[in-house]
């Protein structure tokens, strides 16, 4: 897949030649951005702390609402952002959803949840990694079926939410009870400053790319002149779409290569050889390494394929760190400074075929955000985990891990 370079300079230009194209391949979504500016990052941890503002920054919407989630359903939560999103469709404000069918089931167990939606003029676009023809456009306006073999395989995994074109949300939670109710333990980064304009080109090009509709003349306003503040910090998005250009999993590779004094590490589902081959080799220099996964993950395969490799990571000095509910956030902090968060994880899926969203910081603030919103409170509640200590668990392991690339 080539890539494209996108200078901010030029972030509109693109938005416009997507907006007036007849049709976005999925390989123009290989969207390559230079490194830019954020005027604020701020950490949210769990549904209780994040929703509320993030409903707050939707009803102050005034020219759109753009979301783009894996799991959107119906229920407390659902009900809430639906009445949200269909009160800013009904004052007039374009709202412009993505979401994913396995993760969202629009058109099975949600449909009449996406259908109110839909009637308050939202649009919906969906992505079928599982269908191998599938209407091309919105959501119930009548698509012309046809073959969908670019997206085969290929899950949109994504969590994030741009309103206006000037504050940006990029996390791990789906828009579902569980992760309001604190049952899934996760974290959302809210975003202001240039580096939005990059998440608002990731929304508009993959919303033209499942057929969905944006007027070019509405790109003026949805890509605003966006100010860095007076105490700006580096970001960048990185946006892995499916093909051999994956920013986030170099990016990753990076963070933990480079890490000197400190890494924390914190994802639900830690498979992939190379990635724990190199978190290894961090505690190996003399990092000090953690490693923050949920005791009891509910994906039980990858859990035992990650717990093969306990037994190497401690022996290296890592700390792995079991949390008590389920932990699903992903977040790597190196250094005190060194911030990746966002959707990615550690197994080969994420790393290699789905779609995913992260941004990279350069930030000693959000750093010790982390270390006081997120790692303190997380250390106080977490256990120490050990290798399995039966043969029935210890096969059990090895099984899952030499399968790990396809779970």
């Amino acid at each position: 897949m080539t890539r494209t370079a996108v200078r901010d300079a030029q972030i509109a230009e693109h938005a416009k030649r997507f907006a007036s194209a007849t049709e976005v391949g999925r390989g123009e979504l290989a969207l390559e951005f230079e490194p830019t500016a954020a005027a604020s990052a701020q950490l949210h941890v769990e549904g209780r702390n994040f929703y509320p503002p993030m409903l707050a920054d939707i009803a102050s919407a005034s020219s759109s609402v753009h979301i783009n989630q894996f799991g959107f359903r119906p229920g407390l939560i659902g009900d809430r952002f639906a009445s949200a999103l269909i009160a800013k469709a009904q004052e007039g404000v374009p709202v412009r959803l993505i979401v994913d069918r396995q993760g969202s089931d629009p058109e099975g167990g949600s449909r009449e949840f996406y259908e109110q939606l839909i009637q308050a003029g939202i649009q919906v676009c969906v992505t079928r990694a599982t269908k191998p023809r599938a209407p091309r456009g919105p959501l119930g306006a009548g698509g012309e079926t046809g073959w969908n073999l670019s997206g085969l395989g290929h899950i949109d995994h994504r969590k994030l939410v741009v309103v206006d074109g000037r504050t940006g949300w990029v996390g791990g939670a789906g828009i579902e009870d569980h992760f309001e109710n604190g049952a899934f333990h996760d974290l959302f980064v809210r975003v202001e400053g240039p580096v939005v304009a990059q998440l608002q080109l990731v929304f508009v090009a993959s919303l033209r790319w499942l057929g969905g509709e944006i007027p070019a003349e509405s790109i003026p306003e949805l890509f605003p002149p966006l100010d860095a503040g007076p105490d700006p910090r580096s970001a960048v998005v990185l946006h892995n779409a499916p093909g051999r250009f994956r920013p986030i999993t170099t990016a990753i590779e990076t963070l933990i290569d480079g890490a000197q004094s400190t890494l924390d590490v914190v994802n639900p589902y830690v498979t992939d050889r190379g990635m724990i081959g190199r978190i290894v080799a961090a505690a190996d220099r003399g990092a000090r390494v953690r490693l923050f996964v949920p005791a009891n993950p509910n994906n039980w395969a990858c859990g035992a394929a990650e717990q093969f490799h306990h037994k190497r990571l401690i022996e290296a000095g890592v700390r792995i760190r079991g949390y008590p509910q389920m932990l699903h956030a992903k977040a790597f902090v190196a250094d005190g400074e060194q911030v990746l968060v966002g959707t990615c994880n550690l197994e080969a899926w994420s790393l290699k075929r789905f779609f995913e969203i992260d941004i990279g910081f350069v930030s000693r603030d959000l750093a010790t955000q982390f270390d006081e919103k997120f790692f303190a409170p997380a250390e106080e509640v977490s256990s120490d985990l050990q290798p399995p200590s039966t043969l029935k668990d210890r096969g059990r392991a090895a099984v899952f891990a030499a399968i790990s690339p396809l779970l």
